[in-house]
């Protein structure tokens, strides 16, 4: 696995014969309040754990994460921007496109997916049933340093309609082109 931008060296390597590639991805407005959790509470040597412990509270902390710091010191890019780079995985048939929400909620049906993206890329003679349980093995969230509760659609109890319009100002498209949203009536 890797968080691997979609330039041009990258796409031609990952998307041959060779490989069975993936690209998983979260609704952003998850992304920004699990960030802000992240940071404030999480990693306290994250670069901008300081930053954030010395905001006043969640909602403003969770406003610099939608926005990001363009006048500090210290790249920090708005959360669209910290998408931008991977947004290319989208414009290719040989990647398999997973929300990670699926995971959560149609587990069996998105591991059957993975496994038979997998399948018909690299012929295996592994039972089907075996890489399944291969693949549902290997999710294990203690061992990840970032997972915090793995709930999704948090976003909702945690934006105020404040958020909501500086997330459709910055990323509105960025959810339509995700396939979160149809629109900005959100």
């Amino acid at each position: 696995s890797a968080h691997l931008f979609a330039r041009p060296e990258a796409i031609t390597r990952v998307c041959s014969e060779k490989f069975a590639p993936y690209f998983i991805f979260r609704d952003p407005r998850d992304v920004v309040v699990s960030h802000v959790f992240y940071v404030t509470d999480m990693e306290t040597r994250h670069v901008h754990h300081e930053y954030y412990k010395s905001l006043p509270d969640f909602d403003s902390r969770l406003k610099i994460s939608i926005l990001g710091r363009p006048d500090a010191d210290i790249e920090f890019p708005n959360i669209a921007e910290r998408f931008a780079p991977y947004l290319g995985w989208l414009d290719h048939p040989e990647v398999l496109t997973i929300h990670f929400e699926d995971l959560i909620h149609a587990r069996a049906e998105t591991l059957t997916k993975i496994m038979d993206h997998l399948l018909r890329r690299v012929p295996l003679p592994t039972p089907p049933k075996l890489i399944l349980a291969a693949l549902e093995a290997s999710i294990n969230p203690k061992k990840s340093p970032t997972f915090r509760s793995g709930k999704t659609g948090e976003w909702r109890k945690r934006f105020t309609d404040e958020h909501k319009k500086i997330f459709k100002d910055v990323a509105g498209d960025l959810l339509i082109r995700l396939g979160y949203e149809k629109d900005d009536k959100w």
